[in-house]
């Protein structure tokens, strides 16, 4: 039975409809999704999908907005759990936290492929790079830090690791004769992983690696 339809403002319509949105996305996956089940669940017309939405790519791109939106308090979280110093190991272990439900990396994945989505600003990784600076800045202070590009760098390369990991690590842990389900592998990558990039990172500023 479709919901009886209430009156409500410009803006509640579009949070509800986000809202139906994020959650039968990551009931069926993204894939598995109309505009019109949306507006449905929602309880509104079909055609106020499209007039705040535009597309389906653009509606998911809004859906994973917020999923990040939500990765990032969860990293700003742990780096003020760290008297704020951002430390590489304590990143990535909020990644690899996230990339463990398949829900989100189906989004993710989707919304990568389609490209509506492809080459969007994300306002959100700026926002975290701009935390973890100000956090090396302050725990640095007086002495050379980074500059912004290697701090770029190494939030790159921890993000493709990191995705990479969490989209084919299993197969290619397989491949290599090893037990894919052994949670020992992963702690071992997200290890060597932390150490590289905290490595590569004190590595501009002219400092010597902690031992």
């Amino acid at each position: 039975m479709t919901p009886r339809r209430r009156r409500r403002s410009p803006e509640e319509s579009r949070a509800e409809l986000l809202a139906a949105a994020a959650q039968l996305i990551r009931e069926r996956g993204p894939d598995n999704v109309s505009l019109r089940q949306i507006a449905e669940a929602a309880g509104v017309a079909h055609g106020l999908v499209t007039h705040y939405f535009g597309t389906y790519a653009a509606l998911v791109r809004e859906v994973l907005r917020a999923e990040n939106d939500r990765i990032e308090g969860r990293v700003r979280e742990q780096i003020r759990a760290e008297q704020d110093v951002p430390t590489a190991a304590g990143i990535m272990g909020v990644l690899f936290g996230t990339l463990a439900d398949e829900r989100y990396l189906r989004l993710f994945v989707w919304a990568e492929m389609h490209a509506d989505y492809r080459g969007a600003a994300r306002p959100e990784l700026v926002e975290l790079i701009d935390a973890i600076e100000a956090g090396i800045r302050a725990a640095l202070a007086g002495r050379p830090v980074p500059s912004r590009s290697r701090i770029e760098a190494v939030a790159l390369i921890g993000l493709s690791a990191a995705y990479g990991f969490a989209i084919g690590g299993q197969s290619w842990l397989a491949g290599m004769g090893h037990d894919p389900d052994d949670p020992a592998h992963e702690a071992e990558f997200r290890g060597q992983l932390a150490a590289m990039l905290g490595t590569y990172m004190v590595e501009e500023s002219g400092l010597e690696p902690t031992e």
